[in-house]
């Protein structure tokens, strides 16, 4: 048994068992620290000793952290024998991952009964591609790219290994500590026989290799330098033809596809223009090779336009193909690398690795991308996304779907974090509690359930209504939670406890939608009555009933500062309300079909409204629209600090917008899609204001007169002020406060 030192900490290291790992430069063994495994050099020399004190100091940032998950095995700190020299280093296991070539192969996926599908390798492609541009813009260079060296778990998160054989430049002194070593067929045209030893190597050429694992992800496990051999002689080595710059899809090339190969076609445009990029163009000049950004770029189009065939769950394509290529391979070979398996189901409320690894649950895969800026779609559900609400922190945003789940997604990344599963029907609304650790979820199955967000856990279910729950709501402080449900009713509940407080017989139709007031005593709901009301959350008596919209109203929203009210109806209007007097502002008749929800942003100066096939950005104080956005309806949520807007729809997808200095699009709407309705208190004088107005000092001249008569001229007139007055009073009462 042998004890060493960390170097770090101080602390003692033993190695346990025998080596599960032998290199040529030495031998990884397990240790009696868990998640930690030692690597022993054969021979220590000074050079590895600096390099490593280097990569300690000076670590990459971990894109993955969120997600508890490591994305390069790096040296933690180094090991000392009992003479106090140094002999290797501590680094984190990775575990539950097997090799890319495991994941690429069809044979091997086959043998081990991989469940993998086209998805899978394109999300496992760009999210090498997200981390090694994370590596790249530390400074370092990998040099020996190879599938040995990634390994990939389940959710389709690549770890990259021997991190210690990458080129490390100092950044103190510039110091370069090279990579030695380097993979046959991974090799760069200019450094093929080349001695790596001697050469100070540079992202570019990383590149290349970057390429070659790329292409043997998407096109079936195949290198780009094998097929048919048309040239004189037998068929050179690999390393040869990356010499002489033959490839499959290469000028004039003396390699041709054979039966079995995959088309480039199949693949999305930009990723196919990256390939051509890598190999020919970058083959005279490797500066032209598309970087490890340029590749996640294209990577993440493609992601987003893969679709699900008709006939077989386990087949994705493009969309820019237009058919599923793997169904005509199948039938035309015999043979299909992405057979569909049945997947069992997850017992667990949270997707976790299992302990045991069998097989690769496709539904998992995280895509490690950065907004940026850029729209943002976030794929995993497997049918209609009808809510979507963002944590008080902004990080995490909530998504509750048709498929009976609830998806979790880091809002930096745009990756997904975990599923929720217990609901067993439709997932209507979600929502955070103000502090952020609960999310509440409500169901067509009838229950609310309770999930606790630090772990995921379900915290409780609430056997809530005799019919499906449609809407959630916290209050302000956290403690109550308000539902709207199909059996026409609202229910306030004790958070804490669990426990009803209230039942309010709400309406004479379905609730859709319920909000708190910022205050916390004002409940709202709209209804498929076709009408809002307002209640007294302590009391639970009704404010007050509004008769505005011709149709079911989907969707109600309180303003932040709680002064505006707005709503969302089947009328295909969004109607705006002052709070305070209790006054229509005004109606914006624009969306062609149902509008399904609204929102405020934060500051309270844009309303966003989710119409059926379009999202709209409304500029609060005049009424015009900002900006409009296509393809999404049925959620839309800012995110707290306004820059970015959340939207669920019928194509399975959320989509993330930047929302921050848009241009407007006011100038171009017209009167047929965008007019501000006047409302009652608004109505010229010629409608119904002065004629009533007439009337009422009519019949005060008349009386007047008869005062007059009676009593004389000075009684007379003070009692006509005061009948004027009163008159008065009762006119904006009735006509200007009745809604």
């Amino acid at each position: 048994m042998t004890v060493l030192t960390c170097a770090s900490t101080g602390k003692s290291i033993t190695l346990l068992g025998e080596p599960i790992a032998d290199s040529g430069e030495g031998k990884v063994w397990r240790t009696n620290h868990n998640g930690y495994l030692a690597k022993m050099y054969h021979s220590q020399t000074p050079e590895r000793v600096q390099k490593l004190a280097v990569m300690i100091a000076h670590r990459p940032k971990e894109p993955n952290s969120h997600l508890n998950h490591i994305s390069f095995a790096w040296p933690k700190s180094v090991l000392k024998d009992a003479q106090g020299d140094c002999v290797g280093f501590l680094m984190p296991e990775i575990k539950e991952a097997k090799e890319l070539i495991d994941v690429y192969n069809p044979s091997k996926r086959k043998a081990l009964k991989l469940d993998v599908d086209w998805r899978f390798l394109h999300t496992t492609a760009l999210n090498i591609a997200s981390i090694i541009e994370a590596i790249h813009i530390s400074g370092y260079v990998l040099g020996d790219i190879k599938q040995q060296n990634i390994l990939v778990n389940d959710r389709a998160l690549p770890s990259i290994i021997d991190t210690d054989s990458f080129q490390v430049r100092n950044p103190v002194n510039g110091k370069i500590y090279r990579c030695p070593v380097g993979s046959p067929d991974y090799t760069p045209p200019e450094l093929i026989d080349k001695d790596f030893s001697s050469i100070d190597q540079t992202e570019v050429h990383d590149r290349f290799r970057l390429g070659v694992i790329i292409y043997q992800l998407l096109l079936g496990g195949q290198t780009p330098f094998a097929g048919k051999w048309i040239g004189a002689g037998a068929t050179p080595e690999t390393n040869e033809l990356i010499r002489r710059g033959l490839w499959l899809y290469a000028p004039n090339s003396l390699i041709q596809p054979v039966e079995r190969t995959t088309p480039l076609e199949i693949v999305h445009p930009e990723v196919q223009r990256c390939f051509l990029r890598c190999f020919n163009d970058g083959y005279k000049n490797p500066n032209l090779r598309p970087t490890a950004g340029d590749w996640v770029k294209a990577l993440r189009l493609a992601v987003n336009e893969l679709t699900i065939c008709g006939k077989l769950d386990s087949h994705y394509y493009s969309q820019t193909y237009g058919k599923c290529y793997w169904c005509d391979r199948s039938t035309k070979l015999g043979t299909d690398i992405f057979p569909g398996f049945v997947r069992p189901k997850q017992q667990s409320a949270v997707v976790e690795s299992t302990s045991q690894f069998k097989t690769f649950a496709t539904d998992k895969t995280l895509e490690n991308i950065a907004i940026a800026g850029q729209i943002h779609t976030l794929q995993g559900h497997s049918s209609s996304v009808y809510s979507v609400a963002f944590s008080p922190d902004g990080k995490t945003l909530a998504s509750g779907s048709d498929d009976k789940t609830i998806k979790l997604w880091d809002v930096t990344t745009g990756r997904e974090i975990y599923t929720l599963q217990g609901h067993s029907s439709y997932v209507h609304s979600v929502a955070f509690s103000p502090d952020g650790k609960i999310l509440a979820s409500g169901s067509d199955d009838k229950t609310i359930k309770l999930w606790a967000m630090t772990t995921g856990g379900r915290i409780r279910t609430i056997e809530a209504h005799p019919d499906s729950v449609r809407s959630v709501a916290f209050s302000p402080d956290g403690k109550t939670l308000a539902s709207g449900s199909f059996d026409k009713t609202i229910k306030l509940w004790d958070v804490i406890t669990g426990k009803q407080i209230c039942t309010i017989q709400a309406h004479s139709s379905w609730v859709n939608s319920v909000a708190f007031s910022p205050d916390g005593k004002t409940l709202a709901s709209g209804s498929h009555d076709k009408t809002i009301k307002l209640w007294d959350v302590t009391t639970g008596r009704k404010i007050r009933t509004i008769q505005v919209h011709s149709d079911s109203v989907r969707s109600v929203a309180f303003s932040p500062d709680g002064k505006t009210f707005a709503s969302g109806s089947d009328d295909k209007t969004i109607t705006l309300w002052d709070v305070t007097i209790g006054r229509q502002i005004y109606t914006i008749h624009v969306h062609s079909d149902w509008v399904c929800s609204v929102a405020f942003s934060t500051d309270g100066k844009t309303l966003a409204s989710g119409g059926c096939g379009d999202i709209k950005l409304w500029d609060i104080a005049t009424g015009a629209q900002i900006h409009a956005f296509q393809g999404h309806y049925f959620s839309v949520a800012f995110s707290p600090d306004g820059k970015i807007l959340a939207s669920g729809s019928g194509d399975k997808t959320i989509k993330i917008w930047q929302v921050a200095s848009l241009p407007s699009v006011t100038s171009n709407i017209t009167t047929t899609l965008f007019s501000v309705q006047p409302t009652q208190s608004q109505v010229s004088q010629s409608s119904f204001d002065m004629p009533i107005l007439w009337c009422y000092l009519l019949l005060l001249f008349v009386f007047f007169g008869f005062v007059s008569f009676v009593s004389g001229f000075v009684v007379g007139f003070v009692v006509c002020i005061m009948g004027i007055g009163c008159c008065w009073r009762f006119y904006r009462w009735f006509w200007r406060g009745k809604i």
